[in-house]
């Protein structure tokens, strides 16, 4: 009686197939175990992250050589403002997604030096909006004495998803622009 030995050249592909899926699994647990080590941490961030604080909409703001005051922000969609001398960036249109604005800011010089104005030195950041910078100003630069105003117009144009919107500029000023120019 001859018994036969198994043949051990030819594996189990029952046996294999699962030893196969185990180890994929198990390989699979190390990418996901740091996605979801670092989603924890970047949620943490996120979560205890201070916002850096701005002076609320319509109240006035200290910058070097005195103060500054958002004193409207108008979309100009809503009324077809342009500026007295033609800006061809202006005539195109704005860009799908977003949408323009006209903020009106005005300065007061309140230091014995007066107050330096330049206006293109200021930008819009916010939550979905990084640094953008305005398509047209005026006026452009001024020099203010102690006492004097001015009233600035700056049209930016900003996306429409765009949240948590401030005016930054010189001397770490943040100006809140709050809710009302979103148009959609």
């Amino acid at each position: 009686m001859s018994t036969m030995a198994p043949d051990v050249s030819t594996p189990d592909t029952a046996t294999t197939g699962r030893t196969g899926t185990r180890r994929r699994r198990k390989l699979l647990l190390i990418p996901l175990s740091l996605l979801c080590a670092l989603g924890l941490v970047l949620g943490y961030l996120f979560l205890t992250a201070k916002p850096e604080a701005s002076t609320p909409l319509g109240a006035s703001a200290v910058i070097p050589g005195g103060t500054a005051r958002v004193n409207g922000i108008i979309p100009l969609e809503k009324d077809g403002w342009l500026p007295p001398e033609r800006v061809q960036v202006l005539d195109e249109g704005a860009s799908a997604g977003t949408h323009r604005v006209r903020i009106l800011v005005q300065f007061t010089a309140l230091e014995g030096e007066g107050l330096t104005l330049d206006t293109s030195q200021f930008s819009v950041t916010g939550l979905g909006a990084n640094s953008i910078h305005p398509l047209w100003t005026s006026p452009g630069k001024a020099q203010l004495r102690q006492g004097d105003t001015a009233d600035a117009t700056m049209v930016f144009e900003l996306p429409n998803q765009a949240i948590a919107l401030v005016l930054e500029g010189p001397g770490n000023t943040r100006l809140s622009l709050g809710l009302s120019h979103h148009t959609s």
